[in-house]
């Protein structure tokens, strides 16, 4: 077997975003991959618990879970095996500028997501995603820190706002990446991690925790914050769904989500199926309930 290794976006790469769990195909070749010997690797930029729910993965146990874009790698009991948390001044910086311009902030810690600002929006949005795995508790008292660090952030603002951040603050070098595209009241949604630090990071922690190379690896993403993975695995495919900057990182490009393209690259490399392409249908943005949720997430 050339590849050991399937790591896989989660939103609108292994699931369509909005839906309860993967496609039944999905399912089905992901658990053929692993009796095959290969190891199934969720790679996301949700935190652990925002997949910790089994029913949420539709059957599908994965061997590794990279979590927060690469920040923590667990295994799939969320043991954290390599991790990468936030600094003290990087947390704060983050909190002082949302909470001058009263933008939502969240940071992603090892048992929940807390919203340090506007709780309320943060919290109302996640009930009309009805995206499982995602909700918040109300952080807003603003101590959860001081038992440990959080991986990565999560805040909402206008584009425009993200270059007065890196005005003031852009010494930190914190990386921003754009989850879906611009909100319907004019706000853009953003994973935020250390510089440096993405789902290529963390791949190669993981491979170096399994006595394995990058080129035994296979990536599939979706968007930018999927961007580093796509470049250094062995071999690296887009969703037909995917955004201009995950294409022009992969190595190809492969069908949409809706048409189970994760399905398709299994059975292909692992099994000598039929090569993995593109349907060329029209399924329309993959992000409809983001985009159109003014107001709230």
């Amino acid at each position: 077997m050339q590849y050991k290794i399937l790591a896989s976006d989660y939103d609108n790469t292994l699931v369509p975003f909005g839906e309860a769990k993967p496609r039944p195909a999905v399912v089905k070749a992901v658990k053929k991959l692993q009796a095959a010997g290969g190891k199934f690797v969720l790679s996301t930029g949700r935190a652990y618990p925002g997949i910790r729910d089994k029913n949420q993965l539709g059957g599908i146990r994965y061997d590794y879970a990279i979590t927060c874009n690469g920040a923590c790698v667990v295994d799939r009991q969320g043991n954290v095996i390599a991790e990468h948390p936030l600094t003290s001044e990087e947390m704060y910086v983050l909190v002082d500028f949302c909470e001058d311009y009263n933008y939502p902030l969240q940071f992603n810690f090892r048992d929940a997501y807390y919203a340090y600002c506007e709780y309320e929006y943060l919290h109302t949005g996640y009930q009309r995603m009805n995206s499982p795995g995602l909700d918040c508790v109300d952080g807003e008292d603003q101590d959860r820190h001081l038992v440990d660090m959080p991986h990565a952030a999560f805040a909402a603002m206008p584009p425009q706002e993200v270059e007065r951040f890196h005005e003031k603050y852009g010494y930190l070098g914190l990386h921003w990446m754009q989850v879906g595209a611009q909100n319907a009241d004019g706000y853009c949604y953003y994973d935020i991690v250390r510089g440096g630090m993405d789902k290529g990071v963390g791949l190669a922690d993981l491979c170096a925790q399994m006595g394995l190379t990058l080129a035994d690896a296979v990536a599939v993403g979706d968007s930018a914050n999927d961007v580093g993975m796509l470049k250094v695995a062995g071999l690296s495919a887009c969703m037909a769904n995917g955004t201009p900057d995950a294409k022009a990182a992969a190595d190809r490009i492969i069908g949409d989500v809706r048409e189970d393209g994760v399905a398709a690259l299994i059975e292909e490399l692992w099994f000598d199926g039929p090569r993995a392409e593109p349907s060329g249908k029209d399924f329309g943005s993959a992000w409809g309930n983001i985009e159109s949720a003014g107001g709230s997430l």
